[in-house]
């Protein structure tokens, strides 16, 4: 018996180093060369695209046994959002954490996040985004980014671009009338503006401090870390928590770098995806309220408006233009996705949007 016990042993054993050596079994999965891949961002290093970004790279490094290391390019250093979205495409970038506003030219699908109130605050973002509304939108999104060469990654930040200017306190739309507002150049945010009486003025970031300081424009529209991180209290009086445009972040990834990759090292980057969301919805609630309440200490005046109503229907005039700009074969699919998010606002209180507020 104790013979018999042995040679089962031993045949286990052999079995075992054949399956090691390629004589059946499982194939070991493949081991990835050593990489330094580039992550760039336009904002802040205390932006949520940056401490999402740290916190990716920290969870990708672990998984793959530091293998693969992930260098993060904060404030334009490799471009404005635009040209690293064609680094991208060219493979000269790998990843991005970017505004939805640039990433709809090159993914028709997400330029319906540009509409104004789309979400009613930060409780109705995290509501869809976590359902299968929010599914249907990304697996949209990652369909038609593989075909210009994105890999959609996700699609996370309860947060807004909020309207701030050196005029007066917004209460009521009438409040926007005159207001010369720096907006980002996407047709839908402009649109946004114009139909609530201000003037928008599209500029680039980098010369926004200097147009407010010497009455250019009058104001911006921006989150709130934004807001602080590049100073604008120090030339603006007045911050409106109002929902117009969302100011929720897409995380890209070229797809030539996707495809270097191994399987397992795709697995990884898949895996810690999911922390970058989860510090990008936290952090944008958490150090949005910090900022706040940073502004407030300057002498900045918060308001918040408690019943949008009135700035909801007046928007409403921009989105049949919209949808008509938008392919033809979205057009559809855009009505009815944009109905559902509208309905999956019901029954929700938003209260005070920001921790610490």
């Amino acid at each position: 018996m104790i013979k018999r016990f042995g040679l089962v042993v031993l045949l286990a054993l052999l079995a075992a180093t054949m399956v090691g050596a390629g004589g059946g079994g499982e194939k070991p999965a493949e081991v990835g060369e050593e990489m330094q891949l580039r992550y760039a961002h336009s904002n802040v290093p205390i932006y949520f695209y940056h401490t999402a970004g740290e916190a990716f790279a920290q969870q990708l490094s672990t998984l793959t046994d530091e293998r693969i290391t992930v260098k993060l390019f904060p404030q334009g250093q490799l471009g404005g959002e635009r040209d690293v979205t064609e680094g991208l495409q060219l493979g000269t970038v790998d990843f991005q954490a970017t505004s939805i506003g640039v990433t709809g030219t090159f993914i028709p699908a997400v330029r319906i996040l540009n509409l104004p109130f789309i979400f009613l605050g930060p409780k109705h973002f995290v509501k869809v985004m976590n359902s299968p509304i929010g599914e249907e939108l990304l697996e949209k999104a990652r369909e038609q980014g593989e075909e210009v060469g994105l890999k959609v990654l996700s699609i996370a930040a309860p947060d807004f671009r909020l309207p701030m200017n050196d005029v007066r306190s917004i209460n009521k739309p009438a409040d926007f009338r005159g207001i010369k507002m720096r907006t980002m150049e996407v047709p839908t945010h402009m649109a946004a503006y114009k139909a609530l009486g201000a003037n928008p003025v599209p500029l680039p970031f980098g010369e926004l401090y200097t147009a407010l300081q010497t009455d250019v424009v009058d104001g911006n529209e921006n989150g709130p870390l934004a807001l602080f991180g590049n100073k604008f209290y120090e030339v603006q009086k007045y911050v409106t928590l109002l929902p117009v445009v969302s100011n929720a972040g897409i995380f890209l990834m070229s797809q030539k770098t996707w495809d270097k990759l191994t399987a397992a090292d795709q697995e990884a980057v898949m895996e810690s995806v999911d922390i970058w969301t989860k510090v990008m919805n936290e952090d944008a609630i958490e150090l949005g309220g910090w900022a706040i309440d940073q502004m407030k200490k300057s002498g900045i005046e918060v308001n918040q408006v408690q019943d949008i109503s009135a700035f909801v229907e007046q928007a409403k005039t921009v989105y049949p233009d919209f949808y008509e700009s938008l392919p033809a074969d979205l057009r559809d699919w855009a009505r009815d996705m944009v109905t559902r998010i509208q309905d999956a606002a019901e029954g929700i209180e938003e209260g005070d949007w920001f921790a610490g507020q």
